[in-house]
């Protein structure tokens, strides 16, 4: 009997609390909705991922035309025609401002090279194409395309060669070994950058530092609504207002230690990024050529985590209350924005929805500085986009906590 009492005791306890109910429930149901709909295309047999790409015939020959024709049965890659006043520094810039993840040109003298190849290996001869690549791009991915991209020049070689050999009345040419085809294959790829070309390819801690720390500056909402409800219980908000100061100047206290704090996270983590993770056998974090944009950018996405955390706070009871509306919303925001999930993997209206996410916005600013190279100026679009929802946020704080104190 006194067990069923414990028993039906918390369940009474558990009822009240509807914030732990939805961590149990609701926060889980929505994050497998989420990362369903996020990687569903990685993992379905019927449906793969479309990556979009440039293309540009230079040469307009029998022969590249053909390989038009062959590029749309590569699975996964879809191509767009440039526009016929888009030239390669055009393709350039919009591979490098991540628009595109690559762009693909047949050079003039394409035909001639695919008829050559295989002949005078020994010489040094132009790419037959070439390939730009942007900098968020993995070495996998890029693989996978440059194998295909070489497996139809290949087959285009040996239906060439086969094609000539079977004419009669024609000298019988002796079909050139595999090894000589693979070795003839001439396709030059490089990434591409917004500003200065960094001396190496980016590396995969130049995706992961971003991505985790953005995720990690919007997490200030639980030491921050820990310090706000002990001040409310004590009662030292109610002897500040009492002492006329401001909602303004309170929630202004509030921002920036929590700022300092934030700007010392992501010190810290672009050290372990440059000299932690060399040291375990990875690669060393390259900071890019605008610090300026690293600054802006971080002072931004840490006045959007901070606003919103302090938005949370003002609404939240108890400790229990804030932690779990502040983590549940962070997960969320991190699934959608690309945090968990690349967005180049994600269906096209999950990369539509990625939009919404303040952590999608912070995650693409540090990429142009950490992947893309990108000058200060260039991060301003996602800065700005945060500094306005740090806005609207705070100023529904203020008013919330204008009202409640």
């Amino acid at each position: 009997m006194r067990l069923y009492a414990l028993i039906w005791k918390e369940l009474l306890v558990l009822r009240k609390d509807l914030h732990g109910l939805l961590v149990l429930f609701i926060m889980p149901a929505l994050f497998i909705l989420i990362m369903s709909l996020a990687m569903r295309d990685s993992f379905s047999e019927r449906q793969q991922v479309e990556v979009e790409y440039l293309l540009l015939d230079a040469d307009r020959s029998e022969a590249s035309a053909e390989l038009l024709e062959k590029l749309s049965g590569i699975a996964g890659f879809v191509y767009r025609p440039s526009e016929p006043e888009q030239d390669i520094a055009s393709l350039e810039s919009q591979v490098a401002a991540d628009r595109y993840k690559f762009a693909l040109v047949i050079p003039p003298g394409f035909a001639d090279q695919l008829e050559a190849l295989g002949q005078d290996a020994d010489e040094v001869s132009p790419p037959m194409l070439e390939l730009m690549v942007a900098p968020t791009v993995t070495p996998q991915l890029q693989m996978l395309f440059r194998l295909a991209l070489e497996d139809l020049i290949k087959g285009m070689r040996v239906a060439l060669l086969s094609q000539g050999m079977s004419q009669p009345g024609e000298g019988q040419a002796s079909m050139p070994s595999l090894a000589t085809l693979m070795a003839g294959v001439h396709l030059e790829s490089r990434y591409v950058y917004q500003g200065k070309t960094p001396e190496k390819a980016p590396t995969s801690v130049q995706q992961s530092v971003p991505a985790w720390l953005v995720f990690a500056m919007f997490f200030v909402v639980i030491p921050l609504s820990t310090a706000f409800i002990i001040e409310r219980q004590q009662g030292s908000l109610l002897r500040l207002r009492i002492m006329n100061i401001s909602s303004f100047s309170l929630v202004l206290g509030k921002i920036l230690p929590y700022y300092a704090i934030n700007q010392v996270q992501m010190v810290l983590m672009v050290l372990v990024g440059i000299y932690l993770v060399p040291k375990f056998g990875g690669d060393s974090l390259q900071l890019g050529d605008s610090l300026g944009g690293l600054f802006i950018i971080s002072s931004a996405c840490s006045l959007a985590a901070i606003s919103f955390a302090l938005l949370i706070t003002t609404f939240a009871n108890t400790h229990t209350q804030a932690t779990t509306m502040g983590g549940v919303s962070n997960i969320i925001f991190g699934a959608l924005g690309g945090v968990m999930v690349p967005k180049f993997v994600m269906p096209p209206f999950m990369r539509e929805m990625a939009d919404i996410s303040p952590m999608s916005w912070g995650l693409e600013g540090f990429l142009d500085i950490f992947l893309r190279n990108a000058a200060w100026h260039e991060v301003l679009p996602e800065a700005g986009a945060l500094l306005i929802f740090a806005v609207f946020c705070l100023a529904l704080a203020t008013v919330s906590f204008s009202r409640h104190y």
